[in-house]
């Protein structure tokens, strides 16, 4: 596969688009910044988990209380892992796993959910030099990842009822199954070194 479109592909789909803008909530509706700590705003928070309403209720695994989880709602292939196909995202404060977060849905229908744990809260997802995520990630019904293949919103899509729909997703990082404490410790610092990141990534906003 030629290198340079093998770049493309994990820049458009493994970034997990990356751009602020959404058809939801737009960049100057973000809000005031309503976190301590962590750069959140009003616009970033996730709806109230309410048993049988229509909603996704998301239980994140694999997730620790450092830094951000941001998760995005789609329900289509066109588009999916694009801007341009997002119905939705939301960012919260991580929170030891197993973590709830709910996404109210307009209407029941096929959805599918994705997401990162932004483990240095700067908004952007870190990449690897080969441009494929340095953070856990995951999708809607687990799908195995392959590094040089896309998902496919059919592999993550599920139904969502007039009672909304409780999935499990379990974050992971491209190539392991899971972390170790050691992998733990290292993001735990990398929080405060993100110069480097900064250098190959671009603002998420």
């Amino acid at each position: 596969m030629n290198y340079i479109y093998f770049k493309g592909l994990i820049l458009a789909g493994l970034t997990l688009s990356l751009a602020e803008t959404s058809t939801a909530i737009a960049d100057d509706d973000k809000g005031p910044v309503v976190h301590p700590s962590l750069e959140l705003y009003a616009g970033d928070a996730a709806d109230e988990c309410v048993a049988d309403s229509l909603q996704i209720r998301i239980t994140a695994q694999n997730i620790y209380p450092v830094g951000i989880l941001k998760l995005e709602l789609y329900n289509g292939e066109d588009g999916f892992l694009f801007k341009k196909g997002r119905l939705h995202r939301v960012r919260v404060p991580a929170q030891p796993s197993p973590m709830q977060v709910c996404i109210n849905v307009p209407e029941p229908g096929t959805y599918a959910v994705a997401g990162y744990h932004d483990v240095d809260g700067n908004r952007k997802l870190k990449k690897k030099w080969d441009f494929t995520p340095k953070e856990p990630y995951g999708l809607s019904n687990n799908p195995v990842y392959k590094s040089r293949q896309l998902p496919k919103f059919e592999q993550a899509a599920f139904t969502v009822g007039e009672k909304g729909a409780d999935i499990e997703i379990n974050f992971q990082r491209v190539g392991k199954k899971k972390k170790d404490d050691d992998d733990k410790d290292r993001d735990a610092e990398d929080v405060v070194k993100t110069d480097d990141v900064h250098a190959i990534t671009a603002r998420d906003e």
